[in-house]
């Protein structure tokens, strides 16, 4: 009997039922952490995708052709090609948000890099500290995305408009509510993970 189990992968005294759940647990951990990665990857190239476009096609549109002072131009010229809310003679409150506009959509392209180069450079996701990362760096990516949206809106939509108001209010409290709460819950999760640690550590010695 013994040599059947030796033959089979098995040692001595262990179960044909707890071998087979370990096994079956371990497939589908792998399937688990396989499609993780391939949905990670799809979300990092679909943003990527969506702030590069951001970048080459910002919202306001471009100068269509080289644009002196007289036509709207905040400096001598405006080349072709150039933002319009970036460089036209518009309020200086516009010109912040674009500012911000682009910081926001240079951290999520940033971001969205990031990701697809550590999955490609094949770091496994079995390792927590990677897994991680990789979910955080995610996550800054969507709400930097979010925050871009919202700008966007805000530098090209009728303010006054009481409904585009109330839209964009309840938008950003709902990204607001929902950051806090993705916080508070991997704040917790890593809080416990360093109690076990801790306690496991006091246990061994």
């Amino acid at each position: 009997m013994e040599g059947v189990v030796v033959q089979n992968g098995l040692l001595p005294g262990s179960s044909w039922p707890n071998n087979q759940f370990t096994r079956y647990e371990n497939n589908n951990q792998g399937n688990y952490l396989e499609q993780m990665r391939g949905s990670l990857m799809v979300v990092a190239t679909v943003i990527a995708s969506l702030t590069f476009q951001i970048a080459i096609n910002p919202p306001g549109g471009v100068w269509q052709s080289d644009t002196d002072h007289n036509s709207g131009c905040a400096h001598n010229i405006c080349k072709a090609g150039t933002s319009i809310l970036a460089t036209g003679d518009n309020d200086s409150y516009n010109k912040y948000r674009y500012k911000v506009f682009i910081v926001l959509c240079t951290i999520s392209f940033s971001a969205s890099q990031t990701i697809i180069v550590l999955l490609i450079c094949g770091f496994g996701l079995r390792n927590k500290l990677i897994m991680w990362l990789l979910i955080i760096v995610t996550c800054v990516s969507v709400f930097c995305t979010a925050g871009a949206y919202v700008i966007s809106l805000r530098m090209i939509l009728p303010f006054d408009d009481e409904t585009i108001y109330h839209i964009l209010l309840y938008y950003m409290y709902f990204w607001l509510a929902l950051i806090g709460l993705l916080v508070l819950t991997l704040a917790s999760r890593f809080v416990f993970w360093l109690l076990k640690k801790f306690f496991r550590f006091i246990c061994c010695c």
